[in-house]
């Protein structure tokens, strides 16, 4: 069953986030936080034994504390992924990319699935879970998935979603400034 979410988090749920933001229907952090849970709802919570927490908050015992992620997915009680989600565009920005944010945001995912504090394990492994940061943002920048052997001895995934890369890219960030702003207000 790790694998299939894993494939679901990493395919499906990610390309479903791309087009939510393409399609003007994510406009921030917790509107992309907000899509993934509907999303993970329609497909996994269907199923018996799934829940899924938004902002759980992570038992860490004589540790210095973690920033909570914002969802986790839990089967039968016992921690499965945890997602931190990053929105970095504005209306008139463009550009850059925070590659000290992302750094950080990762170590924080990984130190969270990995250390031994966390909920009791469901395998033999050495991490409580994986965990996965979607990022949304608008760079000429490329980032890319490691090779697949690397892929499948991490505890944590980067789930890019640039918007640079969206067909008829100039003509979308004008429509999407344009909705962002009357969003806003």
């Amino acid at each position: 069953m790790a694998d299939d979410l894993h494939n679901f988090i990493t395919g499906t749920l990610r390309l479903t986030l791309e087009a939510d933001v393409r399609d003007f229907r994510v406009f921030n952090r917790r509107d992309l936080a907000c899509a993934a849970y509907f999303h993970i709802r329609q497909v996994l919570l269907s199923q018996p034994g799934w829940s899924c927490r938004a902002d759980p908050p992570l038992p860490r015992e004589h540790q210095p504390p973690l920033p909570d992620p914002d969802l986790a997915l839990l089967l039968n009680g016992k921690l499965n992924a945890i997602f931190r989600f990053e929105f970095h565009l504005t209306p008139g920005m463009t550009g850059g990319f925070p590659t000290a944010v992302m750094n950080e945001r990762v170590t924080a995912l990984r130190r969270a699935v990995e250390e031994p504090e966390q909920q009791p394990r469901s395998t033999g492994t050495a991490r409580t879970g994986r965990g996965y940061l979607v990022a949304v943002y608008d760079t000429e920048e490329e980032w890319f998935y490691p090779d697949q052997v690397i892929w499948e001895q991490q505890s944590c995934f980067w789930l890019p979603v640039n918007c640079r890369t969206f067909a008829d890219y100039s003509e979308w960030r004008q429509q999407w400034d344009r909705a962002a702003r009357i969003s806003s207000h």
